[in-house]
């Protein structure tokens, strides 16, 4: 008896989900291209590729920032009786006096003049003073060693892997998109063989219970009609099962509710791509969007490589400074400074050395995930490649053997119905109909699939060339 095997793996993500209502009449059938187009506006895989572009894009405006001269603008108040900070504040705001020196204080003079060892108050012991400073200061990078140069050209690569992420992200939704059509169009034709076997069931019951009453054959054959006849009904929800995970396994893809009662149009006979096996290859190891993604990840593990090297180099940078100090806010007693910083590090005990060490494990890793990538790229594409050849051939052999199944059944079935074949003849003739059927439902569906599976791997999985 016809079993209906489930066949597919829906958008690369097993579906094994509860069988949902039965659709509406007014389902909202879909187009496969409005289908993939709805898929990339709203899957979550799409959000998750463009959030990656947006960072890659913010480390690349703050590389470039970082080239520019950094503006700071504050304003400090400070209240103190610090003998120190009293004297340093009068002398910013200009208004130090020789007073403050304690010079006009009993016993800062002797007969003979200054006092040179009295200890005057006025200056070891003054009262509380305030201090408003408001600064506008300017720093400037001159050079840092190639440092920012090295993250401008990393960033720069993170972007290209970043979108050429987001393109397999979308080639992969159109190949799940794909998958789910054909799935849904395999189980329907899977619902055809069975509602096929099901209708021929009841009418081997009806048969047997005739030759029963007729005396032809014994009371068990019509049971056992009715035996297959159950597991024809069985097979047939299995079938109708399998197309209604298929519909859920679409509708995740395109982001729609559990509730949204959906249905696809015609089938879509996808082309191959252009060339034998040796040129798809090719194309696939220079067009493969994933592939190329992760070739400029390598790139960039590079740059940050030069990066971590910078800090071997010197550094300079200048400053300007403008302050005005006053006693309250105000912009009385500018004042303003100009240094320029030459920096560079004599040791940090091996620090710099193995942060180095680090970025350049990181790009060899990323080198060689390259490397395996292409490798996996070129068996998936070999593998479809094959597999597509068998599956060709099986739908041709499959096509042959429905023709045979097919007349004989005929042939067994009249020689039941006239006493001369069993019913077990009669069943193992008809489940080799049913498995013919099925095999040939199942080898269209791997075509169709692995023809999919070709273009994906080859980067040409875009519903505009399909």
């Amino acid at each position: 008896m016809f079993n209906a095997k489930p066949l597919f793996h829906v958008g690369g993500l097993a579906f094994a989900l509860a069988l949902a209502i039965p659709l509406a009449a007014q389902a909202q059938t879909y187009t496969f291209a409005e289908a993939v187009r709805i898929a990339i506006s709203a899957n979550p895989e799409m959000d998750v590729a463009k959030a990656r572009l947006m960072q890659a894009q913010s480390a690349l405006g703050k590389a470039n920032a970082s080239e520019m001269p950094q503006i700071n603008f504050s304003v400090t108040g400070s209240y103190s009786n610090n003998a120190l900070n009293v004297f340093g504040m009068k002398l910013q705001q200009r208004q130090a006096t020789v007073g403050d020196f304690g010079i006009a204080e009993p016993g800062a003079q002797s007969a003979t003049g200054l006092n040179t060892g009295y200890e005057p108050g006025a200056l070891n012991n003054p009262g509380p003073h305030s201090d408003v400073n408001t600064r506008i200061e300017v720093l400037y990078p001159v050079y840092n060693g190639g440092k920012v140069a090295s993250y401008q050209k990393q960033a720069r690569e993170m972007i290209d892997a970043a979108g050429n992420g987001e393109v397999a992200v979308e080639q992969y939704l159109t190949f799940g998109v794909y998958q789910a059509f054909e799935a849904v169009h395999a189980a329907r034709s899977f619902i055809t063989v069975a509602e096929q076997a099901k209708k021929t069931a009841q009418e081997f019951v009806r048969t047997t219970e005739n030759l029963v009453r007729q005396g032809v054959v014994v009371r068990s054959e019509l049971l056992s009609a009715k035996v297959n006849a159950s597991a024809a009904d069985v097979a047939l929800a299995q079938a109708k099962g399998q197309e209604q995970i298929a519909l859920d396994g679409l509708r995740i893809l395109m982001g729609l509710q559990s509730t949204d009662a959906v249905d696809v149009a015609e089938r879509l006979d996808i082309r191959l791509p252009d060339g034998d096996l040796a040129s798809i290859l090719a194309h696939a190891i220079d067009k493969n969007p994933q592939l190329a993604a992760q070739r400029k990840q390598a790139t960039s593990s590079l740059y940050a490589v030069d990066a971590a090297r910078a800090d071997e180099k010197p550094s300079f940078n200048v400053m300007a400074r403008q302050d005005w100090n006053d006693e309250s806010i105000g912009l009385e007693s500018s004042s303003y400074t100009l240094a320029g910083v030459f920096s560079w590090k004599v040791s940090d005990f091996g620090l710099t050395e193995n942060t180095i060490k680090m970025a350049q494990a990181e790009a060899q890793q990323k080198q060689a995930e390259t490397a395996s990538m292409e490798n996996k790229v070129k068996f998936e594409i070999m593998q479809a490649w094959h597999r597509l050849q068998v599956a060709r051939e099986q739908v041709t052999s499959s096509k042959l053997t429905v023709e045979q199944a097919v007349e004989a059944q005929f042939l067994v079935t009249k020689r039941y119905e006239n006493g001369v074949a069993t019913f077990t003849e009669l069943m193992a003739s008809q489940t080799q109909l049913d498995k013919a059927r099925a095999d040939l439902v199942a080898a269209e569906f791997e075509v169709n699939v692995q023809k999919a599976k070709l273009r994906l791997a080859a980067g040409s999985m875009d519903v505009k060339q399909l």
